[in-house]
């Protein structure tokens, strides 16, 4: 473990805590009222951001920051839009994207350069650390550290110089100065414990525990693991915990206790995947993966070593490497021109002051009449521009318009009209929402021999994209059931997904789209069914449990390592339901909290309304999602389809 997830150490502005426990329903009545201070508005809206969603829902905490960046720019807060621009940084950084953390991170270092804020300045340098800390370019990382130092030590800022001396104390261990590292963690333990940060103390117990674990002194290491489990409890450090209890596995794993480290290791993986954190899910199925191995468990460790991999490629790619270079170069050339012509205006303007000085008044007077007429006349100009060029927007925009809503029908003609697939499921409902006029999702029947087949899919993307991407999708369904005669689900999605890899690699780019998919065979006689599934796993209702098969975890499309699909046989009878859905109903923001509806609630929603009929549990699904939006706008096709069997 040779690196963790520094990340957690960003500076999110102001000299609050982390560890700071908010009010949301206070901070949230203050933002709602527009009778507030705009400034009081924007300072709570940003506590929310940052206490309330960041560490917990990063997702939550960007799209809130959107929010907060529009609210700044109505106000005219130059400070609070280079905020919400970190909070940004922050939230993709902790969601393992680098590329765009460092992006936004840039953007607010400009804002607070052209403020002269130095605080801001200093924040956004630690940011800016941390992101190289995570490409693993140690020495770059340390000199942004140290100039974030420099600058908090001058204001006296001890909570910023308590986090700059965990930073500097975790280059010195990458960089095999574990001696080092550690006196660097003291000093910020010294200064967290006369600030009584709770939040602070369980980060450096926590970095001088892989310390010590990574000079192999296991004992040091679990006694400041064990120092550091109660103030991360204290604080709910959602993302800190998986990172302590990789740890402890790691160190047990070590002591040849495989029971006590795979126990540490699966709560680690439980709370990282809870907080989608793909660092954290990578170290401990990496973990799972030794131990499942050394116990002769291989389809354990086969699972979880196909887990690693997939998010060991979310945190290293080689693209984000080279975009933070880019970036980094960019800013600097644009900060050296905005110099440049700050230095040549001013050249200019001394210049025009001799000219004016011996042109006199009365030239004076003719120039600023022949400015204003000339002023007048070119205004004139612009304004029929203006016209013209809007009359042509809106034309245009009315082709595109009329264009999509044309698509629109000919995506329609590929759904089976609800009519014939009422006439084989009576008791049955198809809830689909387009997040626009087309869509990505889309629901699809054919009927073959006893069995009848019916899939719901979710392509990549949404809007015209994904409704391109709905057609090649939908075709190859076709082709791999009429044209090839499959009827089992596996071997339809196994074609499927080779019609569609061939459809694509007739271009010369490289094109990565397909999709998610939960397809079903229905014997009409005996109430058998037979289920593949790519990504979207299928439920099922019988003697009033709720059952979830798990889907084979690829797509239909270019995927590392592809497999055939596996084909699932399930018996049921009469009056079980079952239910195909996509992401879309889960996935979307709302609640009081604007956090995501999840999958749990769902399950539970579809259970606890299973005895009512289906046309009733459509309303329901529909009404309840709407409530729950509370306005805020959907973020993805919905589709979800309930059959009774």
């Amino acid at each position: 473990m040779k690196k963790i997830a520094g990340i957690v150490f960003l500076i999110i502005f102001l000299s609050s805590a982390l560890s700071a426990q908010t009010d949301m329903d206070k901070l949230w009545k203050v933002v709602n009222n527009e009778k507030e201070a705009d400034t009081n508005r924007l300072e709570s809206l940003r506590q929310i951001c940052m206490h309330g969603y960041l560490y917990t829902y990063p997702d939550s905490a960007s799209y809130y920051a959107d929010r907060l960046y529009a609210m700044a720019g109505k106000m005219h807060s130059l400070k609070y839009q280079a905020f919400a621009l970190n909070v940004h940084g922050a939230s993709f950084s902790l969601r393992g994207d680098n590329t765009r953390a460092i992006a936004y991170f840039t953007r607010s270092l400009k804002i607070m350069e052209k403020l002269n804020d130095q605080k801001g300045i200093a924040s956004c340098l630690n940011n800016i650390g941390v992101i190289y800390n995570e490409q693993g370019k140690y020495k770059k990382a340390g000199e942004y550290y140290q100039r974030a130092l420099t600058i908090n030590k001058q204001l006296g800022d001890s909570s910023s110089q308590a986090l700059s001396y965990s930073n500097l104390g975790n280059i010195y261990r990458y960089l095999g100065n574990d001696s080092k590292s550690i006196q660097y963690h003291q000093k910020s333990i010294r200064i967290y414990q006369n600030l009584q940060d709770d939040y602070g103390l369980g980060m450096s117990y926590h970095f001088i525990a892989v310390t010590y674990l990574d000079t192999k002194d296991y004992q040091k290491a679990l006694e400041f693991t064990e120092k550091c489990i109660p103030y991360y409890k204290k604080t709910e450090n959602l993302l800190g915990l998986p990172e302590v209890f990789n740890i402890m596995g790691k160190i047990y794993y070590k002591k040849g206790d495989n029971q006590k480290a795979i126990y540490y290791n699966q709560q680690a993986l439980e709370l990282a995947k809870k907080v989608d954190a793909p660092a954290a899910i990578r170290e401990s199925s990496f973990s799972l993966y030794q131990n499942y191995k050394k116990l002769g468990k291989y389809k354990d460790a086969l699972d979880m070593h196909e887990l690693y991999m997939v998010n060991r490629d979310k945190v290293t790619n080689e693209e984000s490497q080279q975009e933070l270079i880019k970036q980094e170069l960019s800013y600097e050339f644009e900060k050296q021109q905005a110099l440049d012509k700050k230095e040549h205006e001013k050249r200019l303007a001394i210049q025009k002051v001799i000219i004016f000085s011996v042109i006199g008044g009365s030239l004076l007077v003719l120039i600023f009449a022949f400015v204003v007429i000339n002023r007048l006349r070119i205004t004139r100009k612009q304004k029929e521009i203006i016209e013209r060029q809007k009359d042509l927007v809106e034309e245009k925009q009315k082709e595109i318009l009329d264009s999509i809503t044309y698509a629109k029908r000919l995506q329609d003609a590929i759904l089976p009209p609800l009519s014939i697939f009422k006439e084989h499921f009576p008791e049955s409902f198809i809830l689909y929402k387009p997040k626009d006029i087309v869509a990505g999702d889309f629901y699809w029947m054919e009927k073959t021999g006893d069995s009848i087949l019916i899939a719901v899919a979710d392509c990549t993307g949404h809007g015209v994209p994904g409704a391109m991407v709905s057609v090649v999708c939908s075709t190859a369904l076709n082709r791999a059931v009429l044209e090839f005669g499959l009827t089992d689900p596996g071997e339809i999605l196994d074609k499927t997904r080779e019609i569609v890899l061939e459809t694509f690699t007739k271009s010369y780019k490289d094109v990565k789209d397909g999709m998610d998919i939960s397809l079903v065979a229905i014997n009409s006689k005996t109430h058998e069914i037979q289920w593949a599934g790519a990504n979207n796993p299928l439920w099922y209702i019988s003697n009033n449990e709720l059952n979830s098969i798990t889907a084979d975890k690829q797509p239909i499309g270019s995927s590392f390592d592809a497999k055939a699909f596996k084909t699932h046989h399930i018996q049921l009878k009469k009056d079980d339901l079952i239910f195909l859905f996509t992401d879309g109903y889960a996935d979307q923001f709302g609640g009081e909290k604007g956090k995501k509806f999840k999958y749990a609630p769902l399950k539970e929603f579809i259970l606890k309304n299973a005895a009512l009929s289906m046309s009733e549990q459509e309303q329901l699904l529909e009404s309840t999602f709407e409530n729950w939006k509370n306005g805020i706008e959907q973020v993805d096709d919905v589709c979800i389809m309930g059959v009774r069997i």
